[in-house]
């Protein structure tokens, strides 16, 4: 599964609401935690950019043996590492070279044409990762920590997470589309299922006719087209399931009828879902610009975690 989980922080408090999940899958793996602070000094007049260079990384460095210690106040085992340079570039080398499985961050959730122009670390590390990563939008702040010792004069490195563990996996939702990508998501889904002994919905979701041919087709008629691809969706889901997820008997599947992201979305909302695991296809350039991915919608707009397993 999973041994050594990256988590790249950046001091902010949408950064830190990701570490509920994180002590949540640590525990359940056993897997050591990775913390991450990836420094870049700016030139300021009148300060050398050496001196403001060495200035952020000793902070980096601070504020990682905080939210270190806290970890391993709870059993975790944590280890800190400070990288200099542009926050995307190092942490997707640090994952290639530290042998790191698993990336665990929070995402902005942002649309429209901010996100376009100016995108998210997580959105710009998601396409690229050589390993799962597991994202969470954060909405706004997580609760801080309660703290019963002074502040010291200095600026004060803060934490701002819960003491407490995150929401845990009882529901685990896998969308699939016969991909080999799929596959391998089908495959993690059901490990995480038996891992933390939580439902698992298999989920795919047939495009409406009406979006993807003409408007006017005379044969056969839009319903009957429908209820064909559903037909044939239900066979082959359930064939693929009772293959690859024999050792599951709580597995079920459902089949969907629509666009795909929004189709995710609405199932984890009205099933209380409390995982997403799906592939990702892993675009780049101006393809992914105009298309995006479906994985990068539901990151987006997800009420949950999203595990997602690149393409390869």
């Amino acid at each position: 599964m999973f041994h050594r989980i990256l988590v790249p922080l950046d001091g902010s408090p949408l950064a830190e609401a990701i570490l509920p999940d994180v002590l949540e899958l640590a525990a359940q793996q056993g897997a050591e935690v990775v913390l991450l602070r990836v420094a870049l000094a700016h030139a300021w007049p009148g300060v050398e950019l050496t001196e403001a260079q060495v200035h952020a990384v000793e902070e980096a460095e601070r504020y990682l043996a905080d939210v270190e210690r806290r970890l391993a106040d709870r059993g975790i085992r944590v280890s800190c590492a400070v990288r200099y340079g542009r926050a995307a570039e190092e942490i997707l080398d640090h994952a290639r070279t530290s042998g790191i499985d698993l990336i665990a961050m929070s995402t902005h959730g942002r649309s429209g044409i901010g996100r376009v122009l100016l995108g998210s670390v997580a959105e710009r590390v998601l396409p690229e990762a050589p390993v799962p990563v597991f994202l969470r939008r954060a909405a706004g702040p997580a609760p801080a920590w309660t703290r019963g010792e002074a502040q010291e004069a200095r600026p004060p490195v803060r934490t701002h997470w819960a003491a407490s563990a995150g929401q845990p996996i009882g529901h685990i939702l896998c969308p699939v589309d016969f991909s080999r990508t799929s596959t391998a998501a089908m495959a993690q889904a059901g490990m995480l299922a038996q891992r933390f002994g939580a439902d698992l919905t298999v989920l795919h979701v047939v495009y409406d006719p009406l979006d993807v041919t003409c408007l006017h087709i005379p044969h056969p008629p839009q319903e009957q087209l429908r209820d064909e691809l559903i037909r044939e969706a239900e066979r082959t889901l359930q064939a693929q399931v009772s293959r690859r997820l024999r050792s599951l008997p709580r597995a079920k599947t459902a089949v969907a009828l629509g666009s795909p992201f929004r189709e995710i979305i609405r199932y984890a909302q009205e099933h209380q879902v409390d995982l997403i695991v799906m592939g990702t296809q892993g675009l780049s350039g101006l393809n992914h610009l105009i298309m995006g991915s479906t994985a990068e919608r539901v990151v987006r707009m997800a009420p949950c975690p999203v595990l997602t397993i690149r393409a390869v």
